[in-house]
């Protein structure tokens, strides 16, 4: 009994340890991948697009199908299932005058030299294809979290603008009051005074709203719970980005090493295989075999061996799939040439919206702003002090209200421009420029 029982708890431990490190296996690339899907406390926007590359439901669901065509590859250059034939004669089953007899047969099919390396190649090829798009989809995905950061920043800072002016406007109310008290001015001052600051009340509502729609969708995008927290301290405080005037000239070299590039080149490298195999398809496809039939009544005609193969006539069918391969080949070379002269326009329409962007964001930091500060500071002072109406304080608090929107729209496009120029050059990381330009040249 004992040793029923030591041979049983040793056959489960057996069967445990076949089973279970796999599971420990799972459970430690889970923690693995938890990790680092971990946010640190304050991120950056590149910490943010790291996480996305890494964690997006999308991203991998793409890297899945890579792995699984790369799978493909060993078994397209494997040769078919030998196939194994039993037969039996069932009338002579319980006749005396019939010996028992029995027909075996085994046959192997051997495709044309060069073929399963041609079909390992193809594949190899097909596998290229989603490694590149794979490679778009992270470019597309960094792209997409830069833009959303940079509307979410976007209206956080105009909350704060928001929150600025129902400050001056509690100051410009209790102004108001006074002077109408002292019979200096009328009550439509007071009235228009109040709807002001009541409509700032409703833009506050609207901007907080915003805001929080904002973080849930970076936290789709970063396959992130809902009960994570950002700390956002990095992302306010990070500065329009900046590039030397070599950056896209460097690029429009390069356009060919683009993922898009090289998807549809791998796409030809793939219709070239299928090509050669379409032609090699013209060629026998040999199947040998071996038969022992022990119903022969001669020892010597029992076991068989032969060869066979199959007549490959034309009859329009393979020229026609040759035809069709060709076609799609200069298709694809066709898109490719389109495909180049998109990237490198695309190229060049997106480093000149970027330099628009700093342009006008350098126009508000030196001019705009500081004009429309100084005009309201006066128009508040006058306002105070008698010299001056309440049309004018209202005027000149609308267009500085205005101009430190259009200030922060100024930033929030250099922030989404530069996320459009690095997607149309083909780039995921902000480090890929540096690696490309040889230069530190994107500052914090």
């Amino acid at each position: 009994m004992f040793q029923l029982l030591t041979r049983t708890r040793l056959y489960a431990i057996f069967l445990l340890g076949l089973f279970v490190p796999s599971v420990f296996a799972e459970t430690i690339n889970g923690s693995a991948l938890e990790k680092s899907c971990e946010i640190q406390s304050p991120a950056t926007r590149e910490d943010l697009v790291r996480i996305a590359v890494e964690c997006n439901a999308t991203q991998k669901a793409v890297t899945s199908h890579w792995q699984a065509q790369k799978h493909r590859v060993d078994v397209a250059g494997s040769l078919d299932d030998p196939r194994v034939t039993i037969g039996v004669a069932p009338q002579t089953f319980g006749d005396d005058q019939f010996d028992g007899g029995y027909i075996v047969e085994f046959s192997q099919p051997l495709p044309w030299p060069g073929i399963l390396s041609l079909r390992e190649k193809a594949a190899a090829a097909q596998a290229d294809v989603w490694l590149e798009r794979r490679s778009q989809e992270q470019i597309l995905l960094a792209r997409d979290v830069r833009l959303q950061i940079a509307q979410w920043q976007y209206h956080y800072q105009l909350l704060k603008i928001n929150e600025q002016h129902q400050g001056l406007w509690q100051e410009f109310l209790v102004i108001v009051q006074s002077k109408y008290a002292a019979g200096t001015t009328n009550k439509s001052a007071v009235l228009q005074a109040t709807q002001e600051h009541q409509l700032l009340l409703q833009e506050s509502i609207e901007l907080k709203a915003n805001i929080e729609r904002d973080i849930s969708q970076i936290k789709r995008l970063l396959n992130l719970p809902s009960s994570v927290l950002l700390e956002t301290t990095l992302l306010l405080n990070e500065a329009p980005p900046s590039l030397p005037d070599k950056a896209v000239t460097t690029l429009k070299e390069m356009l060919d090493s683009q993922p898009s590039m090289q998807a549809l080149d791998a796409r030809k490298r793939h219709k070239n295989f299928e090509l050669e195999l379409a032609e090699k398809d013209r060629y026998p496809t040999f199947t040998v075999m071996t038969r022992y039939n022990s119903l022969w009544m001669n020892e010597e005609q029992r076991w068989v061996v032969g060869v066979g193969f199959n007549l490959p006539f034309d009859f329009g069918k393979r020229s026609s799939r040759e035809d069709s391969l060709r076609a799609e080949h200069m298709a694809l070379r066709w898109e490719q040439q389109d495909l180049l002269i998109q990237l490198r326009e695309q190229l060049v329409q997106a480093d000149s919206y970027f330099q628009q962007a700093r342009s006008v964001h350098q126009l508000y930091q030196d001019e705009l702003l500081p004009l429309a500060d100084e005009n309201l500071i006066t128009a508040r002072n006058e306002y105070r002090s008698g010299n001056g109406d309440f049309l004018s304080l209202l005027t000149a608090q609308r267009q500085a209200l205005t101009t430190q929107r259009k200030a922060q729209m100024a930033v929030r496009d250099q922030h989404a421009q530069f996320a459009q120029l690095t997607a149309a050059a083909g780039l995921v990381q902000r480090q890929d420029w540096n690696d490309i330009l040889n230069i530190d040249v994107l500052g914090n």
